[in-house]
């Protein structure tokens, strides 16, 4: 009955206004929303692998290896994109990064040690894209070859403590990412558009600073897909996939989310915040702002500003 709900909910056609932006997490709360819906309603921002299911007016993500996905699969050239440290370098830079900085002999030792623990070796973690044309620009992320072979012998002398869904978990973005681009992508670097203070948020706050800085006229955000999970497994809706802990994993923790949150709440305290929930659920930190309020799908609309009415109810 509730996923039918999400699915058809009701609405009156108004023009799309200003004043509300919605902004998706992956969180599992968000799965069965017609997303299409929102359109009418206001500007939809999102997060990482949305764009495998969904093109809103902005993705933003600040993953070495989502980024590097997004752009491989050419969603970037007609689609509105925010990265983290999104900085094109000319094709000179090429040769010096790749792995071929490792020495052969640490290498060879390393990647004795990775087989036997069932884990890919060292040429796996080099992810590179398709050259568009030669001479090209590119992107590049990830750690430098001596570091990256420290962290995967530090990550050696625990595994015996660890799941191998643990282990997954913590090679996490070890590794070097190069992707070619095109000069007319639409990709915005987040250093840039916040005018070099980017704060190094994770993706779904920083999508919400960048939906209000786009939106100068926004009185109301609607955080959808935001469940903050604090104990049991991962709660996400891409899990299981490309770039994505496995469903065995622990939750992550929402320490860092809830205050990065919270910062956008004291930093716009005339924009009213809607955490959409189903089951109601609180978050204890957010309890103190009066324009943070959680509500259920059904009524989120109803808090909605339609261009006749421009100040809503918290």
């Amino acid at each position: 009955m509730l996923l039918n709900l999400k699915q058809n909910h009701m609405m009156k056609t108004n023009p799309q206004t200003p004043n509300n932006i919605f902004v998706l997490g992956n969180g599992e709360s968000r799965h069965g929303y017609n997303l299409e819906q929102f359109k009418q309603w206001g500007k939809i921002y999102g997060c990482n692998a949305l764009y495998r299911d969904f093109k809103p007016d902005g993705l933003i993500s600040t993953d070495w290896a989502m980024m590097h996905e997004i752009y491989s699969s050419g969603y970037c050239l007609d689609n509105k994109c925010y990265f983290r440290q999104w900085k094109v370098l000319p094709y000179q830079f090429y040769d010096m990064m790749q792995y071929s900085g490792l020495e052969q002999n640490g290498l060879q030792e390393l990647n004795k040690k990775l087989e036997e623990y069932k884990l890919p070796t060292v040429d796996k973690f080099i992810h590179e894209s398709k050259k568009i044309k030669d001479f090209g620009n590119l992107v590049c992320h990830g750690i430098d070859p001596q570091r990256f072979q420290e962290c995967m012998e530090e990550l050696i002398a625990e595994l015996k403590n660890l799941s191998p869904d643990e282990i997954r978990q913590k090679l996490g973005n070890a590794g070097l990412w190069i992707t070619w681009v095109d000069d007319n992508d639409k990709v915005k670097d987040l250093d840039d558009f916040f005018g070099g203070e980017f704060m190094g948020w994770s993706s779904g706050p920083t999508a919400v600073r960048v939906g209000i800085e786009e939106n100068k006229d926004t009185t109301h955000v609607f955080l959808l897909g935001f469940d903050m999970t604090k104990e049991g497994l991962v709660n996400n809706v891409y899990k299981d996939t490309d770039c994505y802990v496995t469903s065995g994993c622990k939750f992550i923790s929402p320490v860092n989310w809830i205050e990065q949150h919270t910062k956008n709440f004291e930093k716009y305290p005339h924009i009213k915040f809607y955490r959409v929930m189903d089951d109601e659920s609180q978050i204890e930190e957010w309890s103190k702002y009066d324009n943070v309020k959680t509500v259920r799908y059904g009524a989120m609309f109803g808090h909605c500003v339609s261009p006749d009415d421009k100040s809503g109810s918290i």
